[in-house]
């Protein structure tokens, strides 16, 4: 729902969507996985061949390895800076688009309040910089004011696996060691937003033929 807006915004856009947090839901997720007879393995691989020691099919999700893995030099990283405080009781996300330093949202939880961000492609680095966490923080507590005395809990500094062109989601039929291989790789920080859309259609290519 479009609306007016307090200056300096012209319009305010309005909407109700599903969220999650990563870490109940990659649990969740694993243990959907290992209730449907699949098993979770941690092996480090030198080459996508090796996969094909454990199953004829390999779904190639290897974030900013794949760069390497799939000799894609289209993957990069992205760097991303967060804030964590805690939450004084917000319910609603909110999000500034147009905001020079970079894009502003605020983003509740359960028990504190994601404040973001950086978006920084080419960066490697993922050590902490307080005059970023400051200018954060600053911007956020401008757009929602009700954050000026929330605690800071913590700081998140990531790479986020993104790629030229868009994410790659396609089959190789006749991949390493003669195995299947399907690639689904470089969504950037749009990872929960495409996942089930592409899972539709990794699984597709995956048990095609």
């Amino acid at each position: 729902m479009a609306g007016p807006a307090e200056p300096p915004y012209t319009a305010v856009l309005r909407f109700t969507a599903p969220t999650v947090e990563m870490t109940p839901y990659l649990g969740w997720l694993a243990g959907r996985v290992t209730a449907g007879g699949g098993r979770v393995l941690r092996h480090r691989v030198r080459d996508l061949a090796e996969a094909f020691d454990v199953a004829p099919t390999v779904v190639n999700a290897t974030g900013l390895a794949a760069g390497r893995l799939a000799a894609d030099p289209a993957v990069h990283p992205v760097r991303g800076h967060l804030v964590l405080v805690a939450n004084p009781g917000l319910t609603t996300s909110v999000r500034d688009e147009d905001d020079p330093a970079g894009i502003t949202y605020v983003h509740p939880r359960r028990h504190d309040v994601v404040l973001g961000g950086t978006y920084q492609p080419g960066v490697w680095d993922t050590g902490p910089d307080p005059a970023t966490a400051t200018a954060i923080r600053r911007r956020c507590v401008a757009l929602v004011p009700e954050l000026a005395d929330a605690p800071v809990l913590g700081e998140r500094i990531g790479l986020r696996p993104a790629r030229h062109g868009g994410p790659r989601v396609a089959v190789e039929p006749a991949g390493p060691a003669g195995g299947r291989l399907v690639h689904a790789y470089g969504h950037g920080g749009a990872g929960v937003t495409l996942s089930w859309g592409c899972a539709a259609e990794v699984a597709r290519l995956a048990l095609d033929g």
